[in-house]
């Protein structure tokens, strides 16, 4: 299984940050290869929340669909999903109150399918590409949450 974890700051409020990490309809804006939300049932921040997300992965689309499994109001937002035809995963946003702003860490735990060579392929590159766009989504994240309150960077 694999895990990736990345935490950062944002000059934005926590009340803003989190607003903007409940709402998947703006998800494309800031998430790398995300192409489109879908069959959102409601936002974010209740257990039980659903929504499908469709990415460009390698030039394929594919779906994942997620819903919120834990929550802890302006603080943690727990999401399972899976990819259609693909392994189970579960996200964790938290989110901290600190001088000049919050930090926020995004944590991702992922099973490829494929056993064994699902495996060997996620320490191969898999792990290494995840991360990457996991960090380019944040930097985004970020980018978007200053933008919205005016900070310059």
């Amino acid at each position: 299984m694999g895990h990736i974890r990345d935490t950062f700051h944002i000059d934005a409020s926590p009340d803003q940050v989190w607003a903007l990490g409940t709402d998947p309809s703006r998800y494309p804006e800031w998430q790398a290869g995300l192409l489109e939300v879908s069959d959102i049932s409601g936002p974010l921040d209740r257990v039980g929340s659903k929504y499908t997300a469709a990415y460009k992965v390698m030039g394929r689309r594919l779906e994942a669909t997620s819903e919120v499994t834990k929550v802890e109001p302006g603080k943690l937002i727990e999401e399972r999903g899976s990819i259609v035809g693909g392994g189970p995963a579960v996200s964790t946003l938290r989110i901290e109150p600190v001088s000049g702003g919050t930090d926020m860490t995004v944590e991702l735990d992922y099973e490829l399918p494929g056993g064994l060579i699902g495996d060997i392929a996620d320490k191969l590159f898999m792990e290494r590409a995840i991360e990457r766009q996991i960090r380019h989504s944040n930097e985004n994240f970020k980018a978007l949450a200053e933008a919205k309150v005016g900070v310059t960077a």
